[in-house]
């Protein structure tokens, strides 16, 4: 009797921690997550933002104007600023050079078809004894094509004591947009082939002139 009780008691032992294990399974499905209260909540993280430049405030009703007409106003007023001061010039009493000075200092601000233009009337007025300032426009680089080409066409009219030169300078210049048709001339003229030795041209030149000083 003694060891049936002792296994009974063992056996309710046994029961009772069963029940006391099953009662702790079921307990930990039922465990949600803690929420914090807004109180304990941590605080935000916030990254640096890069800073972006602010537009003029305008008035709430006002509305942003629209970009001027600066182009065709500037070229309409150009255009005839420029015809007025080319009419006063050759209209004057001034002596031809005079007048290819003041047509000279137009073409620097005149609109690109009006250079073209002012270029021809500089070619029929400047002389020969008075071509410092066209020479120095044509030998400019920065001289728009078209003008130089007004200029050099007009070149080949003139003496030959300022056409060589002057074609030999724009020849020599590597930045010129008629460097090419320069040295092309001055082959045809002396009938020489020196190439881009401009110390033999140079040479070449005062040979000839020499001979055909005219």
């Amino acid at each position: 009797m003694a060891k049936v009780a002792k296994v009974a008691g063992i056996l309710a032992l046994a029961g009772v921690l069963g029940v006391f294990i099953g009662w702790l399974v079921s307990r930990q499905g039922a465990i949600q997550p803690i929420e914090l209260s807004p109180d304990t909540n941590p605080p935000p993280v916030v990254l640096p933002v890069a800073p972006v430049a602010a537009e003029p405030s305008r008035p709430a009703n006002s509305q942003r104007p629209p970009p001027p007409a600066f182009v065709e106003q500037s070229a309409d007023s150009g255009s005839a600023d420029w015809e007025k001061k080319l009419e006063d010039i050759l209209l004057s009493d001034d002596e031809d050079n005079a007048k290819a000075d003041h047509i000279l200092a137009l073409i620097p601000t005149a609109p690109a078809d009006a250079q073209v233009e002012l270029s021809q009337h500089l070619v029929n007025m400047v002389q020969d004894d008075h071509y410092d300032g066209a020479a120095q426009l044509l030998t400019n680089a920065a001289t728009a094509s078209a003008v130089s080409t007004v200029l050099m066409n007009d070149l080949l009219n003139r003496d030959n004591t300022l056409k060589l030169p002057m074609l030999l300078a724009v020849a020599r210049n590597d930045e010129h947009p008629l460097k090419d048709q320069a040295r092309e001339m001055l082959e045809l003229l002396i009938q020489e082939d020196n190439g881009t030795n401009w110390e033999q041209w140079s040479t070449s030149i005062n040979n000839w002139l020499q001979e055909n000083p005219q």
